[in-house]
């Protein structure tokens, strides 16, 4: 975590814990990150049903040029460099050297590299990626 996403878990701030409010109590560093305490989560049984579970702050840290939010990726349509449609981008897979787009063509699903090798284009505002189409790399 960031230096400056440590300001999303000051005490009073809301978080959103499977899609309920928690509200911030109290917040520690501890060995292996971070301990959050919230208004109403007093026992370890409360404690447990959140545990592992997907956290979303209001509000994203601005993004470098070139960094996207995988969620904003989900739902683009996919096309050659020619501008034929390959598919839809239907998810994006964390990964150590590079992310990969999770595409759907067809009824069948192919990761890509997210790479500028291999995805030059990513158009937010008209709804498309645009991908390398080397053999091997698209389809199944």
């Amino acid at each position: 975590m960031e230096p400056e996403d440590i300001v999303h878990f000051d005490a009073g701030a809301t978080i959103w814990i499977n899609d309920r409010p928690y509200t911030v109590r109290a917040l520690r560093r501890v060995d292996k990150g971070l301990q959050v305490a919230f208004q109403g989560v007093d026992d370890r049984e409360g404690a447990e049903e959140i545990r592992g579970a997907e956290v979303m702050v209001e509000g994203r840290r601005a993004l470098e040029e070139g960094e996207f939010w995988p969620a904003d990726l989900v739902g683009l349509e996919a096309r050659s460099l020619e501008g034929g449609r390959i598919g839809v981008v239907v998810g994006v897979v964390a990964g150590l050297a590079q992310d990969r787009l999770v595409v759907e063509s067809d009824g069948s699903t192919f990761e890509v590299p997210f790479v500028d090798d291999l995805v030059p284009v990513v158009d937010l505002e008209k709804g498309y990626v645009e991908i390398v189409t080397l053999p091997g790399l698209i389809g199944p």
